[in-house]
């Protein structure tokens, strides 16, 4: 599975819809939906965090091609 990174913003917004639950890991965090267990999207750190790392997150490619286009007309 690819992963694409994305902001804060766009993480929570492609995620907040659905019902999904993250499972901790040493150094990331693996979100999933709860009822079909499939991968949506990881954060780093995990649960040992580390000084001075940055906050980062990724969706699946999947979920990335359906994120609103960018900038554009008003």
């Amino acid at each position: 599975m690819a992963f694409v990174e994305v902001s804060k913003a766009e993480f929570f917004g492609i995620i907040g819809p659905r019902n999904v639950h993250p499972s901790p890991e040493r150094d990331c965090s693996i979100w999933e939906d709860v009822s079909t267990r499939e991968v949506i999207g990881r954060t780093e750190p995990g649960y040992l965090r580390r000084l001075g790392r940055p906050d980062r997150y990724w969706v699946s490619d999947k979920y990335a091609a359906r994120r609103p286009a960018q900038g554009g007309a008003e």
